[in-house]
């Protein structure tokens, strides 16, 4: 039940969107349709910034409103829902659960901690090289994060470390949701903004992009962050202990009792194995990176003794929610674009950088992205929310004689991959959320290390537009 605070600002989207919808005179170059998906979208943005509605309502007010107020006919509306971004991660959530569930992403987790000895200093290496290999495993950054850190508090209370007193527990658990999240810039389908960035540009410009093309472009970057902020985490937060063998120990225990790998876990890793190489090689065999997600999902669910999850424990993994406000948000962006909206925002705020160099309007947009995290609840409403106006600024830029020959993709990525910084607050990331829940970690350690760690994100970010991403071509 919505309390006095959620009902006022509820009440302010609702009167905000009508009075852009009815009030506002006629502007030239906003059609109804336009102002229709605008005022929608200005409705959104302030129930997911508010937390107003929760994820699922807020979806079905924005293809309600939508159909009602005249911005799209209902198949427009609901198109979202069929789009290759969103089934990507409802398609990643049950490839996390099934390897969660047979028990292989816990035994790789705990084989490459073994490996780690009983340095304390090696072991945060050994973590972020966890994040690292799982961003390509568990397409979903959530359910890596909650594997990863019950391990970390287990292994604290092995060496008998104080529940949120550890310095080297609070530099483990930031390096999982911070060098975490940086990896999966360079992943397409590791977080769900990624896939949205790819559908959208799709939708508007009919541009696909390639795992591997992503892979490309955001990888080298995406090391580079997450292999420096792992770095600065050793220098802010020092282990108070050198030997861990105590919490070593306990993770050797964990794997002896373990076993051998079953048969569900060898079949998992094949199926994942093929499913990264496909992935990889998509710019061969042409398959699309949903079709092989999807395909992974029916040969983990398909019923006899090697089936790692029937569907109806899957199910029960997906957060629909998500899927509902996602495909929702999907079909707002699209409209924003088709029916000008998105080029109208993108002419009356940002026309005047586009005299600017085009690497200079991509960093400008890169820190303007890194300024809005305070705004969203979150990677995916933010790039759902900007992601139209940027694609509508990209294509002036493009069309303009002194960008002959740059694409309006390559605009749209490098903005795209950089809407994944949000470490600032408890509420900017998921797991921001789930670290603070861990009780390792406080508030007020997380917006100090958050801030430090945005700022690290885009000024490697910055570095990338005048060096590599100038060296591959982009520009």
């Amino acid at each position: 039940m919505l309390n006095i605070k959620q009902m006022s600002f509820l009440g302010i989207a609702l009167c905000t969107m009508l009075a852009i919808i009815f009030l506002t005179p006629p502007v030239e170059g906003l059609s109804h349709a336009g102002k229709v998906a605008l005022g929608v979208g200005v409705f959104a943005i302030i129930v997911w910034v508010t937390q107003a509605l929760d994820d699922a309502q807020s979806g079905f007010c924005i293809v309600a409103f939508l159909i009602l107020f005249g911005g799209a006919k209902i198949g427009g509306a609901l198109a979202g829902y069929a789009s290759t971004g969103v089934w990507i991660v409802v398609l990643g959530m049950v490839m996390a659960a099934c390897m969660g569930d047979c028990g292989l992403s816990k035994r790789l987790a705990f084989l490459m901690v073994s490996k780690a000895g009983n340095s304390a200093k090696n072991l945060y290496w050994a973590i972020s090289l966890i994040t690292f290999v799982m961003t390509f495993f568990i397409p979903s950054l959530a359910a890596k994060t909650l594997l990863v850190l019950p391990m970390i508090t287990q292994m604290g209370l092995a060496f008998g470390a104080e529940k949120g007193k550890s310095s080297l527990v609070k530099g483990l658990v930031f390096i999982v949701t911070i060098a975490g999240t940086m990896y999966c810039v360079g992943i397409l389908t590791s977080h769900a903004a990624n896939p949205i960035t790819a559908s959208l540009l799709q939708t508007a410009t009919g541009k696909t992009v390639a795992w591997s093309e992503w892979f490309a472009i955001g990888m080298p970057p995406a090391l580079l962050m997450g292999l420096s902020a792992t770095w600065l985490l050793t220098k802010l937060f020092p282990p108070e202990v050198e030997d861990i063998s105590a919490g070593h120990g306990a993770i050797l225990d964990e794997l002896k009792k373990m076993g051998i790998m079953s048969l569900k876990e060898k079949y998992a890793l094949i199926v994942f194995l093929c499913t990264l190489a496909l992935w990889a090689t998509d710019k061969i065999h042409r398959l699309d990176s949903t079709l092989v997600a999807m395909l992974s999902v029916v040969a983990l669910i398909a019923p006899g003794p090697q089936q790692v999850m029937g569907w109806k424990s899957a199910e029960k993994k997906v957060p629909w929610n998500v899927f509902i406000v996602y495909g929702a948000g999907l079909s707002m962006g699209s409209i924003m674009v088709s029916s000008g909206a998105a080029k109208w925002l993108a002419v009356t705020f940002f026309a005047p950088l586009t005299a600017l160099d085009v690497r200079l309007q991509i960093v400008i947009f890169i820190w303007l992205m890194l300024a809005l995290q305070v705004l969203f609840t979150g990677a995916g409403p933010k790039t759902t929310a900007l992601t139209p106006v940027v694609i509508a600024h990209a294509v002036a830029v493009v069309a303009l004689p002194a960008n002959a020959g740059m694409q309006v993709s390559a605009f749209v990525l490098l903005v795209g991959m950089n809407m994944l910084h949000q470490y600032l607050l408890p509420v900017s990331n998921l797991p921001n959320i789930i670290g603070l829940a861990s009780e390792e970690i406080t508030a007020q350690e997380l917006i100090r290390v958050g801030a430090i760690m945005s700022l690290l994100g885009a000024m490697i970010s910055t570095l990338m537009v005048y060096t590599y991403w100038t060296w591959i071509g982009m520009f």
